[in-house]
């Protein structure tokens, strides 16, 4: 095996192994849930009456209304 071949190759695999980390990382930091949970601790935090508006706002755009 030459230099340059084993150069690309083991430059392959660096970025391969970066690459799934990466994808890994992304994947585990970013779920559905997260995003609920955090859309739920906006609303508790908001006062009734501005809660009020945000369900109903929310219903209406389900329902097509």
């Amino acid at each position: 095996m030459s230099f340059i071949s084993g150069f690309f190759w083991v430059m392959a695999v660096i970025s391969g192994s970066t690459l799934l980390t990466l994808v890994y990382l992304d994947h585990r930091k970013s779920r559905i849930d997260d995003g609920i949970a955090q859309f739920r601790r906006h609303i508790d935090a908001l006062s009734p009456e501005a809660r009020r508006n945000s369900v109903q706002r929310n219903n209406d755009e389900r329902w097509g209304r």
